[in-house]
């Protein structure tokens, strides 16, 4: 009987362990961890020379993805062979399966694209360099990519004595750059040559650009580096913040357009708007094609609320996309209402769409100076561009005055930009590949521009 008791008593308790083992958790409450790992240990030592191992080692400072670290580990230039990863808890040892080149100085590169295991990713790039040789190269590049976003975005550099027409859909970078999340880039440990910079969304992080799927930038001209000599604000503009002729084409554009109960009109002015700014440009794109150009001149019509005609432009986009453009009568605080007579497509049908010009003190002008204007060959093209309604932009085209100033702009967060237009297509011009041209010239505001009604945004100086 006691061994019956004794049995019973010893499997309950075994039970209660096993069970408590099995479900063992961090204790709970303290806050969540939102905090990017960061490298506490590296071997070799960064700046190490005559480096002759064939694997590096990275310590975390806690656990991270494995995953997601052989997707963002990556050296510049590439090594030869394959790359393999083996793992001791927070530790992680690279092996290389050839030997590195002798006399190279290599970064060793861990992307924005690691996280721990609570999903919390890097700030900016981890990098080190390691030399094969008796010295470490020391040529210094930098810049800033500026885009919508920077997921995946590197700059390629290609040293020119190598290769004097470097093509990035074919030839491997010599040396592969991340990005932070800012768009800022920067390295130490170039070494001495002429270079060709490049920056590309490389979405499959192959090291090369698909011309069908990815994004690509030049910059204004190459760069001489040396350990004296530093190349710094390398930058690029994307075209992802441009707009231009082909973004009212894209979906972006299309999706942002609101319809009529008859899904026959979309216009990017809601019915019953208010706000809408005085130079603010009012799109209407037409399902079908039906009527002609000379059809609409005639049966289309904005008032007033008091019935008087306000004078317009019409601006063909495309065969069905319209840019209406008030020309007079239209000021502060107008109510106004847009008709069109479609009865030739529906019976009795007529589209109407009312809205409501900004008053005075909803609107802002924004003004500055291009500095060292006389010096400058072509003509400067200034854009200002909503970043939540991209159709939302304006242009100025400086041809002599350095002052500039855009006046009537509604509430909302702005990019300011402008370019040289050395092609004269009144269009930035971001550079080709092959054969390689240049970027033309550009100056970007580092930071969206908020505008509030009432307060005026002035000297912004414009400097290439």
């Amino acid at each position: 009987m006691r061994n019956s008791i004794a049995s019973i008593t010893l499997f309950l308790i075994l039970q209660v362990f096993v069970w408590g083992c099995a479900n063992m958790q961090p204790p709970s409450g303290g806050e969540d961890d939102k905090e990017p790992p960061k490298a506490v240990k590296i071997y070799p030592l960064p700046n190490t020379t005559n480096f002759s191992g064939n694997s590096i080692s990275i310590k975390f400072d806690e656990y991270v993805d494995r995953r997601s670290f052989s997707e963002s580990f990556f050296a510049t230039p590439k090594p030869d062979g394959e790359v393999s990863f083996s793992w001791s808890g927070k530790e992680v040892e690279v092996e290389f399966s050839k030997p590195l080149k002798s006399n190279t100085t290599y970064l060793f590169i861990v992307g924005k694209l690691l996280k721990d295991i609570h999903g919390n990713t890097l700030n900016a790039p981890i990098q080190f360099a390691v030399s094969t040789g008796s010295k470490i190269d020391k040529g210094k590049l930098s810049g800033r990519v500026y885009s919508k976003n920077y997921d995946r975005v590197y700059v390629f550099a290609y040293k020119l004595e190598k290769n004097n027409s470097p093509d990035p859909s074919k030839d491997h970078a010599d040396y592969m750059i991340p990005v932070n999340n800012d768009g800022v880039y920067s390295t130490s440990n170039l070494s001495a040559g002429k270079y060709r910079l490049f920056t590309v969304f490389d979405n499959d992080r192959n090291g090369l650009y698909d011309k069908e799927l990815e994004e690509i930038s030049c910059t204004d001209r190459d760069y001489d580096i040396d350990d004296e000599n530093a190349a710094v604000n390398c930058n690029f503009l994307m075209k992802n913040l441009i707009v231009d002729k082909k973004y009212y084409s894209s979906k972006e554009f299309y999706n942002n357009l609101k319809s009529d109960s008859s899904s026959i009109v979309f216009s990017n002015i809601i019915n019953g708007q208010k706000n809408t700014g005085v130079n603010s440009r009012m799109f209407f794109y037409f399902k079908n094609k039906l009527l002609t150009r000379e059809y609409f001149a005639s049966n289309t019509t904005l008032t007033d609320t008091l019935h008087k005609k306000i004078r317009t432009v019409f601006n063909w986009m495309n065969d069905s996309l319209l840019e209406v453009i008030p020309t007079g009568n239209y000021t502060y605080g107008t109510s106004c209402i847009f008709t069109i007579d479609l009865s030739k497509i529906k019976s009795s049908l007529i589209y109407s769409l009312k809205f409501t010009a900004a008053e005075e003190n909803k609107s802002s002008d924004i003004s500055g100076r291009i500095k060292n204007r006389a010096e400058i060959q072509g003509t400067p093209v200034l854009s200002l561009i909503n970043s939540d309604r991209p159709e939302q932009n304006f242009t100025i085209m400086q041809n002599a005055d350095s002052l500039f100033v855009f006046s009537g702009i509604v509430e909302g967060d702005y990019y300011f930009y402008s370019f040289i237009d050395s092609n004269g297509d009144g269009e930035y011009n971001n550079g080709e590949t092959n054969p390689f041209k240049p970027a033309e010239k550009f100056f970007f505001f580092g930071k969206k521009i908020n505008v509030k009604g009432g307060w005026k945004v002035e000297n912004l100086i414009v400097e290439f």
